[in-house]
C-alpha cells in the first residue's frame, strides 16, 4: 500500500511540475522575462507561490528549464538535417518545417525562444537558437546549390538569412493569431521560395 501511495504521489508531483512549466511558458511567452514572476505562475494554476517553490526556486530555474526543453528540440532537428542522407533541399525543408512546427504547437518552445532572444539583444549578440539554425541553414544552402537544385550564382549567406527571416517571420507573426489574425502558412511560404530560387523539386 505504500508504494501504491508513492507512487501516486509521484505521479501528482510530476503532473504539478509540468503545470508550473506550462504556465511559466504561458507568461514568459506573454510578457517576457522582466514582466513575470513567481506569484503570476503560482496564480495562474491555483497553487501557493510556497508550494511552488517546491519544484521551482527561482524565475531563473523556471527559465533554465524551458530553454533546456528549447535547446532538446532544435538540437534534434538540427542534428537530423546534419546527418541524414537525404538530398540537401529535402533536409532543409525538413528542417524549415520542422522547426515551425515546433514553434507553432509548443508553447514552452515559444517562450524559450522569447526569452532566449531578449537575452541575447540585452547582452547584444544573437541567440544561439538562431546562430546555429543559420549554420546549418548555410551549409544545407549551399549544398544544394551544388547540387544545381538552387541558382548558384546567387550568393549563399544572404539565401540563408532569407530563409532564417521567412521562418521566424512566421513564428512571430504567428503569435498574433490568437487575437483573430491568422499567421501565414510556412509550408505555403517555403514552396513559393524553393520555386523562386531554383526548379522548385525538393525530392
Amino acid at each position: 500500500m505504500k508504494e501504491v501511495i508513492g507512487v501516486a504521489k509521484q505521479a501528482r508531483a510530476l503532473r504539478t511540475h509540468d503545470r508550473v512549466l506550462d504556465a511559466a511558458a504561458y507568461q514568459f511567452a506573454r510578457f517576457g522575462y522582466a514582466d513575470t514572476n513567481l506569484q503570476h505562475i503560482a496564480d495562474r494554476i491555483g497553487l501557493t507561490k510556497g508550494a511552488l517553490y517546491g519544484h521551482f526556486s527561482s524565475k531563473e530555474e523556471l527559465a533554465a528549464a524551458l530553454t533546456e526543453h528549447l535547446s532538446l528540440g532544435v538540437r534534434a532537428l538540427l542534428d537530423m538535417a546534419r546527418t541524414s542522407s537525404g538530398p540537401a533541399l529535402s533536409r532543409l525543408e525538413a528542417l524549415v518545417l520542422g522547426l515551425g512546427e515546433l514553434f507553432r504547437t509548443d508553447r514552452r518552445a515559444q517562450a524559450a525562444l522569447r526569452l532566449e532572444v531578449e537575452a541575447a539583444r540585452a547582452a547584444g549578440s544573437v541567440a544561439p537558437v538562431l546562430t546555429e539554425t543559420h549554420e546549418v541553414a548555410l551549409q544545407l544552402v549551399g549544398e544544394a546549390q551544388r547540387a544545381g537544385l538552387w541558382d548558384d550564382t546567387l550568393p549563399t549567406d544572404p539565401l540563408a538569412d532569407l530563409i532564417m527571416a521567412a521562418l521566424f517571420t512566421a513564428f512571430w507573426a504567428s503569435a498574433d493569431s490568437d487575437r483573430g489574425r491568422p499567421g501565414p502558412s510556412l509550408p505555403a511560404l517555403w514552396d513559393v521560395l524553393a520555386r523562386t530560387l531554383g526548379t522548385g523539386v525538393t525530392a
